[in-house]
Formats: structure tokens, C-alpha cells, sequence
């Protein structure tokens, strides 16, 4: 049982059952159920974990609402989110799935809701007042919610308490009274007698549940600076742990981001170490003993799924130098990202989308200087022509891929060149002026000459050609000019074609 100003603010079915009602002292309910669990209502922790709610539902629409807003969560009574999700339903399949993955995220979030949909936001709203807490498990989402039309939203309606009425939590004693227990009991009383004995509020609020007067709202607004902390319910000394309080934040972030129509090129997950303990670093206050997890993305993201997955990784290679009591996340980087388009066949943009995210997580999981990437020299020598260097991140993404106009843009004297180069060219045997690998060779193309090195001392002096054996298997080797290093006619294997 919650209690708020001494009173009931919010009981189980358990409670319930033993006859403890909202609104009920708290010295009453405690006389009617001797092992009653109270806490005390946390104005502050409702408001966070409000706003939490909110930044996720902004990853489904932007139109969200405070209910009620923050400034008045002080009032006893129910508090929640509001979300015009009908402009989103083509997009994510329907209110059933939309409904299913939202009701996940809020679980992940470490919240539990009621559910409910209706054609006014007001009907919604008292009808999740009397709809069950969401019940999640690993396979599928089992929710009370109400996909109806209006016909069919004021028969539900009609069926709620009075006791879901905000305006009427007062009057509920001399409501039941005169046998007024449903929203449709009392909408059949007249009008104008409950307006003179219970306000003109009581009517507008049920005439803004059934669509007889329009609803006015104030929509969430995102901070212009977002500022993610979570305090541990108890100190963490595994960075499995850290996977699933990371998550929540994530999933506040990438809302936060998405609402904003932007996406983040890295994010650091800050992790505050329990300040008794000193820090291998030898600093022993809340301040100094943190260490910092940073992932660097190679293309900005804010896909909470693609983020959580690098994390997971990274933390999955880190030592806790301490215990962790709190993490903070933050977004290095902020730029502008248009809402991504929707393909209905794989194209070049989703191929380097594929594999930037492969880079990704290579990096996340091996280390950013594990990942290497060919380079190109303007060399004509084939050994010193290119080289293996560490990625960087923030390369353009077609970078990463070997593109058409990259052939093109070859002299137009070059032949063709294999994919498979020795470390070292290997020196043929001649028979009868011929070089022999396998059996005498055949020369197909060239030659194609090379002489170039002379500034660096390593004077190259090569005469390339495409040969093949009995085999049919083709060779790139060169013979060396008689004015160069080595000895005379001589004839190299320097490749293998594919």
C-alpha cells in the first residue's frame, strides 16, 4: 500500500480484498489488516520515473502527455502517460504490436502500467484507471486494452466506477448514496441538478471522456540538454549487472533523440564507483572514483538495440576497478538525422549500413585497434601500393567498400593485377629461356614495366607479365631489367590470380 498525506493513495488486490479502499485513512486501513507493507509516496521518484516513460513513448509518437502534469503530482491520485499513437499504427503494424512494444520498453525500464486505448484521450485514461497491470513475459505481452470505436467506447465507459473520476474522489460517499455507482448512472442524472450540487467540473470531465467537449493538452517538451543518471538499488561488482541498468537509459536517450529528429556519433557510459573503496588510481572520493566506457560509433545512430548491443560488448571486455553504486550516460555528439526511409528491397544504402555496424562491434568486442582496413599508396610499386592500417571511425561509410569508379580510376596502362600478392616475390628456375613453376609457363599479357624507387634507394626496375602453367593456373611474375638490383634475367613470381 501506498500512502500519501497519511491517506491511501494506491493498494494491491491483496489489500483490497481485506477491505481497504483509496482514499482511506491510513490508521483504517492498518485496523483492517494487521500485516499491512506501507510506503510512504515519493513525489520525486514518480516524476522521474514520468519522464522515463515518456522518453520512451517518443520513439512511437511526439505527441506525449503528462498526466497529470509534473507541477501537480503532488495531489492524491494516479499519475501516467498520455500518447496519440493513431498516426503510428500503419507505421508500426497496428495497436496490438505498438501496445506489445511499448509495454516492453516500460517493463525494461523497471515500471509496471496499466493499459488502455480509446478514441478520446480522457476515455483512455479512466479506463486504464479500472484495467489490470500489464503482465510480461519472454514470448508475448497480455494487456486490458480498448481498440473500439466510439459506439463502443461509451458502453465501456458507461461500465467504469465513479470512483475513476478525478472530480468526483469528494463526492464519492453521497454519489453511492443515491445509488450512483457507473459512469452511466450519473449521466443519466440531470444535468443541471449536478452541476448546482457537484461543480461544472464533474460534467466537464465526463464530457471530455466521451467526446462531447474538446480536450486541450500541453505536450511534453524534450530538454534542450539531456542528463541521464541512475543510482543501483545496491552496489554492483559485475558488468553483466551493468548490461540492464545501462539499457534504461539507452532507452531514455535514443526517445530523446528521436524526438529531436538527431542521432549521436558516440556515447560514454560513466560509471560512479562506491566512494568507501579506494580506487586503484588512488583517489578515494565520490568525485575522482569513476571510470568511463566510451563507444565511438563510425556513423551516427540512435537505435537503442544497435547502441545496447555495442555496450554489452565493450563492458563485456572491461574490469571493475571498484564496485559501481551509479552510471550516467551521456551523448558525446549530437547532429542531425533525418527519419530513416523504409526500403522494400535491400539497397546500397542498407549494404553500408550492414557493414558499418559490423565495424562496430568488431571494434566494441576486439578493440579499436584490432580492426584494420587497406590503404592505398601512390606508389607503382605492387608491394608498397597499399598497406594494412587501423580504422578509424567517422569515415564516410563508402569508404569502407571497394566502389567502381575506384577501378577506373587506374592509368590507363595498367593490365590487370591479381588479388593475392607474396610477401616476398619467389625466384623462378629457366629452363630453355622459359621460367618454370610447375611446368614451363606461358606468357598471356604484358609486359607491363615498372621503374620507380629511385628516391627512396630501393630501386625497382620489373618487367610484369600474365603467365600460366599446365595447370591453367595464372601467374603474375616479372623479369628483372639487366640494369637493376639482382642478377640478370632473372624471373620473379609476385601473385596468383583467382
Amino acid at each position: 500500500m501506498v500512502t500519501h498525506k497519511k491517506r491511501v493513495g494506491w493498494c494491491n488486490p491483496e489489500a483490497v480484498d481485506s477491505g481497504i479502499r483509496l482514499g482511506m485513512s491510513e490508521v483504517n486501513a492498518w485496523s483492517m489488516a494487521a500485516g499491512l507493507v506501507t510506503h510512504v509516496r515519493d513525489v520525486a521518484r514518480e516524476n522521474q520515473a514520468l519522464q522515463e516513460a515518456a522518453l520512451w513513448m517518443l520513439h512511437f509518437t511526439p505527441q506525449v502527455v503528462l498526466h497529470p502534469p509534473l507541477q501537480g503530482v503532488g495531489n492524491l491520485g494516479n499519475c501516467g502517460v498520455l500518447a496519440e499513437v493513431e498516426p503510428s499504427l500503419g507505421l508500426f503494424g497496428g495497436l496490438r504490436p505498438l501496445q506489445a512494444r511499448l509495454a516492453r520498453g516500460i517493463a525494461e525500464l523497471g515500471l509496471q502500467g496499466c493499459w488502455a486505448s480509446a478514441p478520446t484521450a480522457t476515455g483512455a485514461w479512466l479506463l486504464a484507471q479500472a484495467a489490470p497491470l500489464t503482465a510480461i513475459n519472454a514470448t508475448h505481452v497480455n494487456m486490458s486494452s480498448h481498440c473500439c470505436s466510439r459506439t463502443e467506447a461509451i458502453c465501456l465507459l458507461d461500465a467504469l466506477p465513479i470512483s475513476v473520476l478525478t472530480c468526483a474522489a469528494e463526492h464519492l460517499a453521497t454519489l453511492n448514496g443515491i445509488g450512483c455507482a457507473t459512469l452511466g448512472g450519473l449521466r443519466r442524472l440531470p444535468r443541471g441538478g449536478l452541476a448546482r450540487r457537484f461543480g461544472k467540473t464533474l460534467l466537464d470531465e465526463i464530457d471530455r471522456a466521451y467526446g462531447d467537449q474538446p480536450e486541450v493538452h500541453r505536450w511534453f517538451e524534450t530538454p534542450e540538454i539531456i542528463d541521464l543518471k541512475l543510482e543501483l538499488p545496491a552496489r554492483v561488482d559485475t558488468t553483466q549487472a551493468l548490461v540492464f541498468a545501462a539499457r534504461r537509459l539507452l532507452l531514455q536517450l535514443t526517445g530523446w533523440l528521436t524526438a529531436r529528429h538527431a542521432a549521436t556519433t558516440g556515447i560514454t557510459l560513466w560509471l560512479h564507483h562506491e566512494p568507501a573503496l579506494k580506487c586503484q588510481k588512488g583517489h578515494d572520493t565520490a568525485n575522482d572514483c569513476r571510470s568511463a566506457v566510451t563507444i565511438t560509433l563510425a556513423a551516427p545512430s540512435r537505435d537503442a538495440d544497435h547502441l545496447g548491443l555495442l555496450l554489452r560488448e565493450r563492458l563485456g571486455h572491461t574490469t571493475l576497478i571498484a564496485p559501481v553504486v551509479e552510471i550516467s550516460l551521456i551523448a558525446d555528439q549530437v547532429v542531425s538525422q533525418a527519419a530513416p526511409n523504409t526500403e522494400l528491397f535491400p539497397g546500397t544504402a542498407s549494404d553500408v549500413q550492414g557493414i558499418t555496424r559490423l565495424v562496430e562491434r568488431l571494434q566494441s568486442r576486439l578493440g579499436a585497434d584490432a580492426v584494420r582496413t587497406l590503404a592505398t599508396s601512390a606508389d607503382h610499386r605492387p608491394e608498397r601500393s597499399h598497406a594494412t592500417t587501423v580504422l578509424r571511425q567517422q569515415r564516410p561509410a563508402h569508404d569502407y567498400r571497394t566502389t567502381r569508379d575506384s577501378h577506373t580510376a587506374l592509368p590507363a596502362i595498367a593490365i590487370m593485377r591479381p588479388g593475392w600478392l607474396l610477401p616476398q616475390p619467389l625466384a623462378l628456375l629457366t629452363r630453355q629461356h622459359r621460367p618454370f613453376y610447375q611446368s614451363p609457363l606461358t606468357l598471356l599479357a604484358g609486359p607491363e614495366r615498372i621503374e620507380t624507387g629511385w628516391w627512396d634507394d630501393a630501386l625497382a626496375l620489373r618487367d610484369y607479365f600474365i603467365a600460366e602453367n599446365d595447370r591453367h593456373v595464372l601467374l603474375w611474375i616479372f623479369r628483372l631489367r639487366p640494369d637493376g638490383q639482382g642478377p640478370e634475367e632473372g624471373w620473379f613470381l609476385h601473385g596468383f590470380f583467382a
